[in-house]
């Protein structure tokens, strides 16, 4: 109940500080993002929290908390994924349970994607942090949306290789007898509806294909956005999966017209 207070009163629509002589910085600040579920809806979260918030980027909220040691934000995606900037450990772990009402088809505890970055002062983007001549809402907007796409697209990889998987056993069991058993019918149709809603939720709900809000309004941020792009591999990731889901999809098709 405590917990639940605080962020209610520390949950508003307030941007970073930028980087600042006269401000004393943390010499780099911690980026934690997780997937957490297929879903999470954002507008029962903002209103079971009393914030008046507007969309922050792609389906998105935004929450700044305060506390005696710092200042974090949380950015909560609507496909899944949490972004935390600069929350310690404890209050991390707290949020998540505190969000799971609101979480649909939630990936259990240890089995959830998670990536780890730094900001700090500077100006390069590298492997494990980017380094900023100054940190603001935007540059913020852009780190935790590619963040929040990687930590998805590792969910959705793993679910493809687990689909590609299966197909092969139903392949090679189809190519020793020359028969499908019932089992084998139902676990074809399952794979072709799998097969669609992770095409859906990639392409549809992620927003791989569309450059963020922030980058296109806002050209200063256009490198930042392409060079996290680039250092995540997040288009390249994109079409492992399309093409495994292609080839799935091909296959599937022939087995249903064979039947």
């Amino acid at each position: 109940m405590v917990g639940e207070m605080m962020l209610r009163l520390c949950a508003r629509r307030i941007l970073p500080r930028r980087w600042s002589s006269t401000t004393p910085q943390p010499q780099a600040v911690p980026v934690h993002a997780c997937y957490l579920a297929r879903t999470i809806d954002v507008s029962k979260f903002q209103e079971h929290f009393n914030m008046r918030t507007q969309t922050f980027e792609r389906d998105s909220v935004m929450l700044t908390i305060n506390t005696n040691e710092r200042r974090g934000h949380v950015v909560v995606f609507n496909y899944g994924a949490v972004v935390f900037v600069n929350v310690p450990h404890p209050l991390r772990d707290w949020c998540l349970d505190a969000f799971a009402p609101f979480c649909g088809d939630t990936i259990p505890s240890g089995f959830q994607p998670v990536e780890d970055y730094k900001i700090e002062e500077g100006k390069e983007i590298g492997f494990d942090s980017v380094k900023l001549p100054q940190l603001d809402g935007h540059n913020l907007a852009v780190i935790a949306t590619v963040l929040a796409q990687s930590v998805a697209l590792d969910h959705y990889a793993a679910k493809t290789d687990a689909m590609l998987e299966a197909f092969t056993r139903l392949n090679s069991s189809v190519e020793r007898t020359g028969v499908f058993s019932a089992l084998e019918k139902r676990s074809l149709f399952r794979l072709v509806a799998l097969n669609n809603t992770l095409f859906t939720d990639v392409i549809a709900k992620i927003g791989i294909l569309e450059r963020s809000n922030t980058a296109w309004k806002y050209l200063q941020y256009a490198d930042v956005w392409e060079g996290l792009q680039d250092e995540f591999e997040i288009r390249d990731r994109f079409w492992k999966i399309e093409f495994k889901l292609n080839l799935i999809q091909q296959n599937s098709k022939f087995f249903l017209e064979v039947l």
